[in-house]
This record gives C-alpha cells, structure tokens and sequence, in this order.
C-alpha cells in the first residue's frame, strides 16, 4: 500500500522537472534570440565605413562626366585669339602697336580700300585731345588710305564692323618726331608721344546685314 501512494508523488515530480526543464529551454531560446537581434542590430557599428570615402563615391556616382562635359572643358581649354582679346589682354603687332579688343563681334572684316566709318577717342598721359565718339556723324574714309596716323591705320584692316578696340600707339606710329602743335581746342602732342585710342568701325556700307545677323 505504501509502494503504491509513492507512485503518483513520483510521477507529478517528473512532470515538474520536466516542465521546469521545458521552461528553461525556452528561456535560454529567448536569451539567444534576443543575443542575436542585439548583434545584428550592432553590427553596422561594428566595421563602419569611411563617411569621406562614401562621400566620394557618392559625389562620384551621381555626377559622372558626360562625353558632352568632357568636349565643352576641351574646347575652353583652347583660347583663340578674340577669346583672348576679350578677356583684357593686349596683343602686340611687328610694329609695337599694342591692341585690345573691348568689344568682339562676329561682323564683316572691311579690306584695304573699303569705305567705312568710324568713330574714335584719343588720349594723352589721360588726357583727351580728340573725340568723335558723340558727333552726329562718324568719320568715313578709305581702308589703309593714309589720312589718319599710322597706328590706326594698321589696326583698321585687323578689326571687324561692330567692334571697339583700345590702341596703345608708340610715338613712331603716332605723330613721330614732330609731334602736333597746338590747334583750337586741341592740345600741342610732344614729339613721340605714346597715345591711346579708343576705335571702333561703326558703319560698313553693304555689310550691316552681316552684323545684324550676329547680334
């Protein structure tokens, strides 16, 4: 009889320790489950990469270089000589005369003999001794005719209809060694004198459609 109370005590305590075996399994289970979510949650952290690197890259990859970028930066880095004339560098010809080109046009390009017309400011050491800029009319002549100083008359053939030029002229391709005497409300210009002009071909009879067409 007494064997026989024992049997059913034994029994609940096997189902006990089973169940608190079960339990612990599942926690343990838990534990690793939780373990393994912190790990790759940290994981990121664990090897960061370079956040300048990656910024690069990323520059990189989202700004490629087209063919079309690439052919535009070969094409500035080429300066043709107007280019270079606009951007206020002065270029020197055999003579000395030194020109700059103010404004560049894309107009007809008168030849010696042509008729045109222009307007044009002259200075010395600053101060200005002639000045047809404002007139009511321009100034018509002949192309490499001879009637003004030398200096503008080589320059005349080298510009276009529409542009302004700024000359540096030497004494030699000015009023050379005589100089200018003093005249009614125009200054006397020394002997070699180095002058300065402001030119421009305003008016090129049967070529202003061809400026025209470029503005």
């Amino acid at each position: 009889a007494k064997l026989k109370s024992r049997t059913p005590r034994a029994a609940s305590a096997s189902r006990s320790t089973t169940m608190a075996a079960r339990a612990a399994v599942s926690r343990i289970a838990v534990v690793v489950a939780l373990v393994a979510s912190t790990s790759s949650a940290l994981r990121p952290l664990a090897a960061p990469t370079a956040p300048t690197d990656s910024r690069l890259r990323t520059t990189q990859d989202a700004q490629p270089v087209s063919r079309a970028a690439f052919l535009a930066a070969s094409s500035a880095a080429f300066v043709a000589p107007g280019l270079a004339h606009a951007a206020g560098a002065y270029e020197t010809t055999a003579s000395g005369l030194k020109y700059k080109v103010v404004k560049s046009t894309q107009g007809a390009a008168p030849k010696i003999g042509d008729l045109i017309a222009i307007r044009f400011k002259g200075s010395f050491e600053g101060r200005v001794f002639d000045d047809i800029t404002e007139t009511p009319e321009p100034l018509y002549l002949r192309v490499g005719g001879g009637s003004l100083i030398k200096g503008i008359d080589e320059a005349l053939p080298l510009m276009k209809l529409g542009e302004t030029w700024e000359l540096v002229i030497p004494g030699d391709l000015a009023f050379g060694a005589k100089g200018r005497p003093a005249s009614a409300g125009k200054p006397r210009i020394p002997a070699n004198a180095e002058l300065t002009y402001e030119l421009s071909i305003v008016a090129f009879p049967g070529f202003e459609g061809d400026l025209l067409d470029t503005l």
